[in-house]
Order: C-alpha cells, then sequence, then structure tokens
C-alpha cells in the first residue's frame, strides 16, 4: 500500500526525524499521484528502474507494487532506517549514495537497460538530469517530477521563452516532453511551486556530432 499524508507524518515523528530543506525534500503524500507517476512512466513488470531521492518511500512502494526491480538511491543517511522498514521488505535495493558523485556503471552494472522515475529534489534536480545524460548511457529513459520551471526549460523547444542551456544539453542526448502538472498540495511539507512530470527519452546517438 502507498502512503498516505497521516502515515508519512506518523513515519517521519517516529523516526524522530522531519524533512530537510538543505536537501530539497518534499515528500509525495498521495497515492493516486504517485499510481499516477507509474502508470505515466510505462513501468512493467521486471523492469529495473533506479530511483534517485526515494524519501521515505512513498514513489518506491508505487514502483514495487508496479513489480520494478528498484534500486533506490538516497543521499540522507537518516532515511535509511525509515526506508529498510517501508520498502525493504518489497525487496527494493536501498543504495546509501549522493546521485552527484556516485559510480553509476557499477551501480547499474547488473543490467544493461534502466529506466530512471524519481520525485528529484528541487534544488539538483536539473544538474542530476544532465549528469545522467552525460555518463549513465544504462539509463534509456527518465521520468521526473520537477519544479514546473525547471521541467519547462529541460523540454523548451529552440525560440521560446524558457529555452536556454539545459534545454540545448537535454536536446543534444534525447527527446523531453512535459507530460503532466502536480499541485503542491499533495507535498509534506508544501512547497511554494508547482510541479511538472517531464518523460525523457534517450536518442539512439547524440543529435549531431559534437
Amino acid at each position: 500500500m502507498t502512503l498516505t499524508r497521516r502515515e508519512i507524518t506518523e513515519l517521519l515523528e517516529r523516526h524522530g526525524l522531519s524533512p530537510s530543506r538543505a536537501l530539497g525534500q518534499n515528500f509525495v503524500a498521495d497515492p493516486n499521484t504517485v499510481r499516477r507517476i507509474v502508470r505515466l512512466a510505462q513501468v512493467s513488470p521486471g523492469d529495473p528502474v533506479v530511483e534517485i531521492g526515494p524519501g521515505v518511500g512513498s514513489l518506491t512502494t508505487a514502483l514495487a507494487e508496479a513489480g520494478a526491480e528498484v534500486t533506490a538511491v538516497e543521499l540522507d543517511r537518516h532515511l535509511l532506517p525509515v526506508l529498510e522498514e517501508v520498502v525493504g521488505p518489497l525487496g527494493v535495493r536501498v543504495v546509501h549514495a549522493d546521485a552527484l558523485t556516485a559510480d553509476w556503471d557499477d551501480l547499474l552494472a547488473e543490467h544493461e537497460r534502466w529506466s530512471l522515475v524519481a520525485n528529484l529534489p528541487y534544488n539538483v534536480g536539473t544538474t542530476i538530469v544532465l549528469q545522467l545524460l552525460d555518463d549513465a548511457p544504462a539509463i534509456e529513459s527518465m521520468f521526473v517530477m520537477v519544479q514546473r520551471e525547471v521541467g519547462e526549460r529541460l523540454a523548451a523547444p529552440p525560440g521560446s521563452g524558457t529555452y536556454g542551456i539545459p534545454s540545448v544539453k537535454v536536446a543534444l542526448w534525447a527527446s523531453a516532453e512535459v507530460v503532466g502538472r502536480v499541485p503542491p498540495t499533495v507535498f509534506v511539507p508544501q512547497p511554494k511551486v508547482e510541479s511538472v512530470l517531464v518523460r525523457i527519452r534517450r536518442r539512439s546517438e547524440p543529435a549531431v556530432d559534437v
């Protein structure tokens, strides 16, 4: 069962924790939202899926219930006991690592092709997406929830008002589109910004020869 707002609040209280603003933590507290993400990400039983920033395991639980083989990469060591309690029994592999410095070749060595499905921390969402496009070719597709301005910039076409360097780099390696919006009310704590869902599919080869 995916986590409700009340269950997340009780989990945090039981472990003596609160969301870290410094780490950009906003936990999804709506079962319908995480199920929607899994459905739109087209996750199927047996799919190798990597999740960055699982937090308390809301999305992780939905991915595991869909039958995915999930590797969850979490930076905050204080959340590891929570994840062990919530998703450990579901067979999820939890890795304590910083996504920005992790050895992705080693982390993803078990399979040739992976999907990334994640609610990315607001403060490093763009950096993570761009770095994985460079450094983790095994990740063939990404389905990420990010701040609306970030998502629109990642998927912006040439000539649009949000087009910029991140747009260019994403377009070099992949195709990207915004496929949905997520209101602040589904998070604990509630952010002051709207979020979007972005689908990114890696190209078989770069769009241009660089």
